[in-house]
């Protein structure tokens, strides 16, 4: 069976639609009796085509959606994936119309959901309830909320830990980009009290606040704090699971770390995710990367036991998409 997983990332758009595609597409691998080939197609620059090639998948750079659809009318594929905000409503009516491929549309704010067979919306638009149900309007099937998230498999490998009120090892992971640089932010503050913290920073591959970053390690020169910088991470789970904090952005990453049962405080990008997250699930600007101390010293997490977060089942919905994928 041949698919196309259409994504897009930068340091603007964030990197989770790319990773995410890469975990479906690692996830299609795994299932029995459909050998599947799978090609991705991108607009993003070298970077992105590049992380894509280095986990072993075929991958091609297009400009534009008529060479986008001009590449699918090519290929034939039997199923083409979006993953990405901004999918073009044209360019999936006339997938749907002129080629008659089954359409899958992951984590997108347009219109083009209209077309498509298959949606998936995880991450919005359900108040973080768990919605699986035909549209009576078009008939596609829907999946909401975060039962719905695609976690990599190693995720679903680890039994709940205990909590240790003395928090040590934290780890700072705020996806591919960092748009509004929460590593330097949140790094300064932790740098400033008198703890011993190792810190881990995680950094993604559009990255591009170094220079900053470099500066708060140098100003906090004096600090008690040991700073690990890594870059482009592969053991998340493993990572995650091991530290004490988990500092991340809304999105996959925040659902990771609480699938492994590590506390998380939230620290939100941009006005778009405070708002798509506002009354839910409790995030924080960056102006406000001073509460830090208290905070912890307080032990005010957001915890993987909490009945709302229970209530979620993060991730385990990945069979039903798949399931429906492949009808």
């Amino acid at each position: 069976m041949q698919f196309v997983i259409i994504t897009d990332g930068n340091s603007t758009l964030g990197m989770g639609h790319v990773y995410q595609s890469l975990t479906l597409a690692e996830t299609l691998l795994n299932v029995k009796d459909i050998n599947p080939a799978i090609t991705f197609i991108t607009k993003s620059d070298k970077p992105i085509v590049d992380l894509i090639d280095k986990k072993g998948f075929k991958v091609i750079y297009l400009q534009n959606d008529d060479l986008i659809f001009n590449k699918l009318k090519e290929l034939k594929p039997d199923r083409i994936i979006f993953d990405k905000l901004d999918v073009s409503p044209d360019l999936a009516k006339n997938i749907k119309e002129k080629l008659g491929i089954k359409l899958i549309i992951f984590t997108n704010l347009t219109e083009a959901n209209n077309f498509a067979d298959v949606t998936v919306m995880a991450g919005m638009g359900s108040d973080f309830k768990n919605i699986y149900e035909k549209n009576t309007a078009n008939s596609n099937m829907q999946f909401w909320g975060p039962k719905y998230w695609l976690l990599r498999p190693e995720f679903y490998t680890y039994k709940a830990k205990p909590f240790t009120s003395t928090i040590n090892k934290i780890m700072l992971i705020f996806g591919g980009s960092d748009q509004a640089n929460l590593s330097s932010f949140v790094l300064d503050e932790l740098m400033k009290m008198d703890k011993k913290f190792h810190i881990n920073i995680i950094l993604g591959a559009a990255f591009t606040h170094h220079n900053k970053l470099n500066e708060i390690i140098e100003k906090n020169a004096q600090s008690t704090c040991s700073v690990e910088i890594t870059k482009n991470l592969v053991k998340v789970a493993e990572t995650m699971y091991a530290n004490d904090l988990v500092f991340v952005s809304p999105g996959l990453s925040f659902f990771e770390a609480i699938s492994v049962s590590t506390p998380v405080l939230c620290f939100h990008q941009n006005e778009f995710q405070e708002n798509a997250w506002k009354g839910h699930i409790k995030t924080y600007d960056k102006n406000e990367t001073s509460l830090i101390p208290n905070l912890i010293n307080t032990n005010k997490f957001i915890f993987h036991d909490e009945e709302y977060i229970s209530c979620m089942e993060i991730g385990k919905g990945i069979s039903e998409i798949i399931n429906e994928i492949l009808k």
